[in-house]
């Protein structure tokens, strides 16, 4: 496709009141941080889905605060036809997670199918008053699927830094998934990692990038 972007513009604020334009500037001056989620696609593992029944991955992430990896599943598509939005289930049984030779502790035996919807759940936004846009029926068998691992140790979304520290770890995260074989063709998984981060400004500057 040939296409074109025109008359791209920077928006920004102004702040006009000299009184929040000095504190503004005290801020930035004496220090501010700024927290955020990192995502990062780690790599692509190639599913066959009539011989396929196990899969090991590994997530070497060296991160001081692993909040979750997150996979997804997208068959193959040619060239200008792929629905950004649809993410397949792939027929997964278990997925068996080992951080550093230890097995997760709240899924001792594996995250069995039923599980992969709570999983997932906690870290969609709550909206209040408004209509549900996903449920388990549309998560599983409406192409929205996504294998949510959660690495925290406490679900609040606005809590940052709960996640799991993974630094100088050789083993990472092992994820062995078990599946059943359906279908003909291969399906990619994609394969995020989210992590909590946050840049530093001092002195109206970037001094540094944790994560």
């Amino acid at each position: 496709m040939k296409y074109k972007l025109t008359n791209i513009q920077l928006e920004y604020e102004m702040i006009r009141s000299k009184t929040l334009a000095d504190m503004a500037y005290s801020v930035y001056s004496s220090g501010k941080e700024f927290a955020y989620d990192h995502v990062m696609r780690s790599e692509v593992v190639i599913f066959k889905k009539d011989t396929d029944t196990r899969k090991n991955v590994k997530v070497d992430a060296q991160k001081r605060s692993l909040k979750a990896i997150l996979l997804l599943f997208i068959e193959p598509y040619g060239d200008g036809a792929r629905d950004s939005e649809k993410y397949v289930f792939p027929d997964l049984r278990k997925v068996s997670v080992t951080i550093n030779d230890s097995p997760n502790m709240i899924y001792n035996n594996g995250v069995e199918g039923k599980d992969m919807w709570e999983e997932a759940q906690r870290f969609f936004v709550k909206e209040e008053n408004k209509t549900v846009h996903m449920d388990a029926t549309k998560f599983y068998i409406g192409d929205n699927f996504g294998l949510q691992i959660d690495m925290r140790s406490m679900a609040d979304q606005e809590m940052h830094g709960s996640g799991k520290r993974l630094v100088n770890s050789t083993d990472g995260v092992q994820l062995e998934i078990e599946r059943k074989a359906e279908g003909s063709g291969n399906v990619n998984c994609h394969v995020f990692v989210i992590a909590d981060s946050q840049f530093n400004i001092m002195d109206r500057q970037l001094e540094s990038v944790q994560n």
